[in-house]
């Protein structure tokens, strides 16, 4: 049964999701069971949180540094019919550590950039793409401290900064679980990592590369997780439109 679609506002002139939130939801799905705490950390309009809560039963918390992303993201929310509480603002900034609240799952497509390989003056783009507004290694050690003890930490980041992943993970005492490479093209080199760490002596397990494109269309596999996550976009000027 196919899933019912996900109908998603977002800002024209911030940052959109793309395959990449995509491919990284169907990562998350294989691992992602009913009956879970759920946080999705630097949501934007709430597309990987949203799809979660939409395929299982979960209780969905979303954080959004940015004030007007997050208010799209629980407009979204809302009119999906899913329930979900919002943490405003930095995470590392929270107090999510000293409350004592723990999650099964955490999620992230965290900004990855470096600033010399791009520095946007418009400010969606710079909070949700520059690394600096959220570094690994803190983003590493501050979820360690909220995730149970047998919890999951699943995101994103850019396949040519793995040695930084790998040396921020070990830095921290996670472990790599499961990891996959998505490729543009088969004759193109990979452009994103996808990772699942957890707190254990596990070996890691590569999975078979995802290719976007082969020759010029999208690939069956790509193909197939755009009809599973099943997303619309409508592109807003301001937050103002779907007030």
């Amino acid at each position: 049964m196919d899933s019912k679609r996900l109908d998603l506002y977002q800002l024209e002139n911030g940052y959109c999701y793309n395959s990449d939130s995509l491919f990284l939801y169907s990562f998350i799905k294989r691992f992602l069971k009913n009956n879970v705490k759920l946080l999705d950390i630097g949501t934007g309009c709430g597309i990987l949180g949203l799809l979660c809560a939409r395929d299982f039963k979960i209780k969905l918390s979303l954080n959004e540094i940015d004030d007007t992303m997050a208010k799209i993201a629980l407009i979204n929310a809302k009119n999906n019919g899913i329930a979900c509480d919002m943490i405003f603002g930095n995470i590392l900034e929270s107090s999510l550590e000293t409350s004592g609240e723990k999650f099964d799952f955490i999620i992230s497509n965290p900004p990855f950039y470096r600033k010399d390989i791009i520095d946007s003056k418009n400010k969606f783009l710079f909070l949700a793409r520059q690394s600096k507004n959220l570094p690994l290694y803190l983003l590493l050690k501050f979820v360690k401290s909220i995730l149970k003890p047998n919890g999951t930490f699943i995101f994103c980041y850019d396949a040519k900064e793995i040695k930084n992943v790998f040396s921020a993970i070990s830095d921290t005492n996670f472990n790599v679980d499961e990891m996959a490479f998505v490729y543009p093209k088969i004759s193109k080199n990979a452009n994103l990592v996808m990772i699942k760490c957890k707190v254990s002596n596990s070996q890691t397990k590569i999975l078979a590369p995802l290719y976007n494109f082969i020759d010029k269309e999208h690939s069956n596999e790509a193909k197939e997780i755009f009809r599973l996550c099943n997303t619309f976009s409508t592109k807003i000027s301001n937050l103002e439109q779907i007030l």
